[in-house]
């Protein structure tokens, strides 16, 4: 804690700018108190913003009424809360405006987001063709090893010249980071990404979805490019992962051993040499043995996160949420819209216009 206060206090003056605060486990609520107890005895000016009211931080998490009352009680006696309520998305205004004078997006015809409803594999792979083609400057695409977090490395068959053409399974089907994507950015010098078949998501994709708004994250942050296929429209991609956002969990009995048929057809996973399955329905990743069946058969409570009032109703729900995990889940929905915003701007003139004047920089450094 003092060594992260001691970075702030070289500022002249001391200013620290949180965007986007949120508390997701409670490993970061026991932070809370001795942290900010001491960043604001230190006279340090603090501006925070979030999604929620402070009394709504962490709400529903474990062991929140240990950390969490308190740091809310100092942040409201220390600081001037002020409640946004925006009702303009100005990203989206700046992309209405483009549309209106014709900049769709920068100097060339090209479209960045491209809507593959009715048009064929090839056709989808024709049109990132040209797109790739135009921001590699024409340059031969080949075989790279990209570097990631923590030392491991990823294999992309087509790159050239910064720009790299991934399928969105590859992307955001397997078990990556924002770590790994911003590695990808800063290690690699990649300054644009083609990305084919984003699907429409639903809340049975909603650990792919996460991935796909970290990454957006990532290059909205880096001021990079992303040209994409996808299934709907921006303002319809991420619309299924919003209910998150005020989702509400309930108590769901365990089930008995072996009765768990109605979760699904079963996946294969493997874990170094072990192979085993789990439901589709489940929210197991492919390198944890935490599965939904194995918190059943273990005698374990389910939870069910859903919009219904039935706590049957998977529909519109996830099955097999730990409690830990669940503001985590709501903190998905507010970052989907935050991605459904990065994205209108992305299309535009400004962005583009600030893209290339980035990396130019960077190349001529």
């Amino acid at each position: 804690v003092r060594a992260a206060i001691n970075e702030v206090l070289v500022g002249s003056p001391p200013v620290l700018c949180l965007d986007e605060f949120q508390i997701t486990h409670i490993a970061d609520a026991t932070l809370m108190i001795p942290l900010f107890s001491e960043l604001l005895s230190e006279e340090v000016s603090l501006v925070m913003t979030s999604n929620r009211p402070p009394e709504d931080l962490y709400k529903g998490g474990l062991n929140r009424e240990a950390h969490v009352p308190a740091f809310v009680a100092l942040v409201e006696s220390r600081l001037r809360v002020h409640n946004m309520r925006a009702q303009v998305d100005y990203r989206d205004v700046q992309r209405r405006e483009d549309a209106l004078l014709g900049a769709s997006g920068g100097q060339d015809a090209l479209s960045d987001f491209i809507v593959f409803d009715g048009l064929s594999s090839a056709g989808a792979d024709s049109v990132l063709g040209a797109a790739f083609e135009q921001a590699s400057s024409g340059r031969e695409p080949s075989q790279r090893t990209i570097p990631v977090a923590w030392g491991r490395t990823m294999s992309c068959e087509r790159a050239a010249d910064g720009v790299v053409w991934f399928s969105f399974d590859e992307l955001c089907g397997q078990p990556l980071s924002a770590d790994d994507y911003a590695a990808m950015v800063a290690k690699a010098e990649l300054h644009t990404f083609i990305l084919a078949g984003v699907p429409r998501f639903t809340l049975r994709s909603h650990n792919e979805a996460r991935r796909f708004t970290n990454l957006v994250d990532t290059l909205y942050e880096s001021q990079c490019r992303l040209i994409c296929t996808a299934a709907a429209q921006i303002e319809e991609l991420l619309s299924g992962m919003d209910q998150l956002c005020s989702a509400e969990a309930q108590e769901q009995e365990p089930l008995p051993a072996g009765a768990t048929e109605h979760l699904g057809p079963a996946r294969t996973h493997k874990h170094g040499d072990v192979t085993f399955s789990s439901s589709s329905a489940s929210p197991c990743r492919p390198d944890t043995f935490a599965t939904a069946e194995a918190d059943a058969e273990a005698g374990t409570s389910m939870l069910h996160l859903g919009t219904g009032r039935d706590s049957s109703d998977t529909q519109e729900g996830i099955v097999g949420v730990m409690a830990a995990a669940i503001d985590s889940l709501r903190e998905s929905g507010f970052a989907s819209r935050r991605c459904t915003s990065r994205l209108l701007e992305m299309g535009t003139a400004a962005y583009r216009a600030g893209h290339e004047a980035r990396w130019q920089k960077a190349q001529d450094a």
